[in-house]
């Protein structure tokens, strides 16, 4: 039980990674706060974690809204105890050109993306600081360390995430505080299906052409399974992770070799 008692609030727990990381989490003892918009989704997640004797909060929130990221850690907080690790897994993908890139889906990436996580930190980094311990876990993506075409405001959003957990993990590590990103790539999802779709019609491929297009460069020859986020999260989380701070850990089955 490396998480035992430990409180863990989670964006975007009703998608692939983090729901993976939430229910991973209570098995190993923590309670969770989880977050996403979609309500029904995050009950049912949560009444598979309470089988495991774990406790669950369900926090309606839309990490468009500044305000209610606030609301759903203070109502964790309220639940179940200060927040010990924050994991920031809500995100979306983006496929324009940049000259036709229109202002409300930059400014809708940017803030899903990378201002989410920064709000999310915000709030709960005084307590942190204050107990002298905690762990913030970014889902980034290898998007954060290089560039695709028709992706320049996602690949801007995810570099700006890392910028941030990277000089995050400076101002904290004398409070026993540690940020990392964990940066997937091509993971079997829902929102993936949905990006293959767009980047192909971006680029004026078939659906199956662009999934193989991408299979190629993928020295393992599949795609990431959610799931294998899940234990990377977990040791991020626990305290064997002490000396793993300012991290961009790549898992995307070999496809960046830094």
């Amino acid at each position: 039980m490396k998480l035992k008692d430990r409180v863990a609030f989670i964006t975007g727990a009703s998608g692939g990674i983090g729901g993976e990381i939430a229910k991973l989490f209570a098995k190993e003892g923590a309670k969770v706060g989880l977050a996403a918009r979609s309500v029904d989704k995050l009950k049912a997640l949560a009444a598979e974690i309470e089988k495991t004797g774990s406790k669950a909060v369900v926090c309606k929130c839309d990490v468009m809204k500044n305000d209610e990221i606030v609301s759903a850690i203070r109502t964790t907080v309220k639940e179940l105890g200060p927040v010990d690790i924050l994991v920031t897994s809500a995100g979306i993908v983006s496929f324009e050109a940049v000259h036709l890139l229109p202002d409300e889906v930059w400014q809708r990436t940017m803030q899903i993306n990378c201002t989410a996580p920064f709000v999310a930190i915000r709030e709960v980094l005084p307590s942190m600081i204050e107990r002298k311990k905690g762990r913030i876990i970014n889902i980034a993506s290898v998007s954060g360390k290089v560039g695709f075409a028709y992706r320049s405001a996602y690949a801007a959003s995810k570099h700006g995430v890392l910028g941030l957990t990277k000089s995050l993990s400076a101002e904290v590590a004398p409070f026993g505080i540690t940020a990392n990103c964990i940066c997937p790539t091509f993971v079997s999802t829902a929102m993936f299906d949905e990006s293959i779709q767009k980047w192909a019609e971006a680029t004026g491929k078939s659906f199956k052409e662009m999934s193989a297009e991408l299979l190629n460069k993928v020295p393992i020859k599949r795609f990431i399974d959610p799931s294998e986020a899940a234990p990377l999260a977990l040791l991020l989380a626990s305290d064997e992770s002490a000396g793993i701070t300012g991290q961009s850990i790549n898992l995307d089955g070999g496809f960046l070799q830094y």
